[in-house]
């Protein structure tokens, strides 16, 4: 699935109730086969699941039938199946909408959904890179215990039929699932920068080492320390490791990033994104004198000035 939706999807809040109507509403004046087909499924699978709710089994949880699931993967399908090109924006918006709100959906599903998903990722009949993606998003969030084992098998090793692209979501997805055994997983990887033309990116081992932290409460940050000061580090790895110590803060961060604005003097945006984290993490008064002190002996002229900004906006 393209980063840009997962990205979306991680930051949107649910759309609220005109703009759903107003989605509907545009769907019901598009002609094209791929929306009604979509508008089929979503109908189905919505009136399935309805009908579903009164049953439980003896343990109480809900008793989801093969036809609901299967009507429910089909819906899944359907709206991660990309309409034309050729389609007017507004459509392209609707659509894109509407893909968004069913794997939200999904992602709430029961495991047996998500064991269906699963194997319908694995029987590898689907070719289109969105819905490979989406199957496999269903599949971890709502089968985990078994979706685990194939997202680490899938970060490992390399295949060219699926590509970095659906490897690098499955660092995503692990994390987000699992965090504990994303973190035992992506520590070891973080520490040995190899080149990622055959796994997924330093960046994204980054990213989301950060997403399990969170989810963990875990304090301790030393590994994106380590990531942010290694001069072996990719630039994006270590660009993405700087912003991530500005949610974690302490002592060692602090003492990192200021070690960053030391040797990286060779990149200005790198400097720019340590002083932008130190600013969140760094107690006011010895933010400032740190910056006066750099100020007095820069020879850069543009970080200069940006020095300058950063003491006139923070500590005038």
């Amino acid at each position: 699935m393209p980063r840009p939706l997962l990205t979306y999807l991680s930051r949107r809040s649910a759309l609220a109730p005109d703009t759903r109507a107003l989605a509907c509403s545009a769907l019901s004046h598009v002609a094209r086969r791929p929306f009604e087909a979509l508008a089929l499924a979503l109908a189905a699978a919505g009136l399935a699941v309805t009908g579903a709710c009164g049953k439980t089994s003896g343990a109480g949880s809900p008793t989801v039938s093969r036809e609901v699931v299967q009507r429910q993967l089909d819906a899944l399908v359907a709206a991660c199946t990309p309409i034309p090109a050729t389609e007017t924006s507004d459509k392209q918006d609707v659509w894109f909408h509407h893909q968004v709100d069913v794997l939200e959906e999904a992602r709430k599903g029961s495991p047996q959904l998500g064991e269906a998903a699963l194997a319908r990722f694995q029987d590898g009949a689907d070719k289109l890179p969105d819905i490979r993606a989406a199957v496999l998003d269903v599949a971890a969030h709502c089968a985990p215990e078994t979706t685990t084992p194939v997202l680490e098998k899938l970060i490992r090793t390399y295949d060219g039929e699926l590509g970095l692209g659906l490897r690098t979501r499955a660092v995503d997805f692990l994390a987000d699932v699992a965090p504990q055994r994303a973190i035992a997983m992506y520590e070891p990887m973080l520490r040995d920068p190899q080149p990622h033309q055959t796994r997924p990116s330093q960046e994204a081992f980054v990213i989301g080492w950060t997403t399990a932290a969170h989810k963990l409460k875990l304090a301790d940050a030393r590994v994106l320390c380590d990531v942010a000061a290694d001069l072996k580090q990719p630039p994006d790895a270590r660009y993405s490791a700087i912003t991530a110590l500005g949610t974690f803060g302490g002592p060692r961060a602090i003492k990192a990033l200021e070690e960053v604005l030391v040797e990286a003097s060779s990149d200005g945006l790198m400097r720019r994104k340590a002083t932008q984290a130190l600013l969140l993490i760094m107690p006011k008064p010895d933010f400032c004198a740190l910056l006066t002190r750099m100020s007095q002996n820069e020879s850069d002229p543009n970080f200069i000035d940006f020095l300058a900004d950063m003491l006139d906006r923070n500590c005038g």
